[in-house]
């Protein structure tokens, strides 16, 4: 079997995506046409629009199955899609978040009010019809998204964000730490509510010692150097789940602190070890872990053995050939 997966690398999950593929005997080559300056490059081509849509022909050609990112395909307009379809390939479109989170959706299902998807709601709506009439197929990461893509695809996989285990050595917090070190790394500001982490930080300074710093604008090899002398990770409080950062500083075996909705919640394993908080008590939520460096060690042991379990990369590539023999 051979998987194209293009055309747009989110959190790196194409390139780990195409190398877990190939640890278990799957011909698998990822084009990203997406460059940012965390620098993505593992298992992929990084290449552009243009020379995407150009060979649009020949990348397809003797793909048994195309996995398309983002609610993106190999052309701005997806004009190869009926192509595709006519020729019977097998194909499957990967949402992300911005790609497909109308308002009038996430109003009905979180309390608190995200940034803008990438399109006005009429636009998502159009573009999820014209997807899915070529491709009866999608996969998200998480029950958060799931509400918004089901309506329009035939079939709807929840897929784990995968996490390549084996590359990331743990760093536990020390039990005998005295001042913790408080992570926050925010790509978007106002989607991850990095005021309100920032609120929490000055409400807290007087009443226990720690240390804070704010990551940003930086290459994804360094900011992981970083993550590796930190205690606590505060994630994303805004969008009712966890994501990419998440996951690896669980890996790292680090504490996470993340807003993960109850209805999210409900559909992941009992062990599940992120520390739920909201905006209004991040700063309450906080205070024991910052007092407790037992507590932080501990949950940082929990916090790599569920990544181990349900997001290591050859764990997660199975599931997904499993989906692409459903095709």
């Amino acid at each position: 079997m051979f998987v194209l997966h293009a055309p747009t690398e989110i959190a790196g999950q194409m390139g780990l995506l195409c190398g877990g593929l190939r640890s278990i005997g799957i011909r698998a080559t990822g084009y990203n046409w997406f460059q940012s300056y965390i620098q993505y490059n593992e298992n992929i081509i990084n290449t552009d629009a243009f020379e995407l849509a150009h060979f649009a022909y020949y990348l397809t050609r003797d793909a048994d199955v195309l996995h398309f990112h983002n609610g993106d395909t190999l052309t701005v307009g997806h004009t190869e899609l009926p192509a595709l379809k006519a020729m019977g390939k097998k194909m499957v479109m990967h949402h992300w978040g911005g790609d497909v989170r109308a308002k009038w959706r996430t109003r009905q299902l979180n309390p608190y009010e995200l940034t803008d998807a990438y399109f006005p709601d009429e636009e998502i709506d159009r573009h999820l019809r014209q997807l899915s009439e070529y491709i009866p197929t999608a996969i998200v990461q998480d029950y958060e998204l799931y509400p918004y893509v089901k309506d329009y695809y035939q079939h709807v996989h929840v897929l784990p964000l995968a996490c390549n285990v084996k590359q990331i050595a743990p760093v536990y917090p020390d039990p005998g730490r005295v001042v913790p070190l408080v992570l926050h790394a925010p790509t978007n500001r106002e989607f991850k509510g990095s005021k309100y982490v920032e609120q929490a930080v000055e409400r807290l300074r007087p009443m226990v010692p720690f240390e804070f710093q704010l990551i940003e604008h930086m290459p994804h090899a360094r900011a992981m150097e970083i993550y590796a002398h930190g205690d606590i990770i505060v994630d994303q409080l805004l969008s009712g789940t966890y994501g990419m950062l998440s996951v690896e500083a669980m890996a790292l075996g680090k504490v996470v602190v993340a807003y993960v909705r109850d209805d999210v919640r409900a559909h992941l394993p009992a062990d599940f070890p992120i520390v739920v908080a909201t905006p209004e008590n991040l700063a309450d939520v906080l205070l024991p872990l910052l007092h407790n460096a037992q507590l932080r060690h501990d949950i940082g042991k929990r916090s790599r053995a569920f990544v181990e379990q349900f997001h290591a990369v050859d764990r997660v590539a199975q599931q997904l050939l499993e989906i692409y023999r459903t095709l």
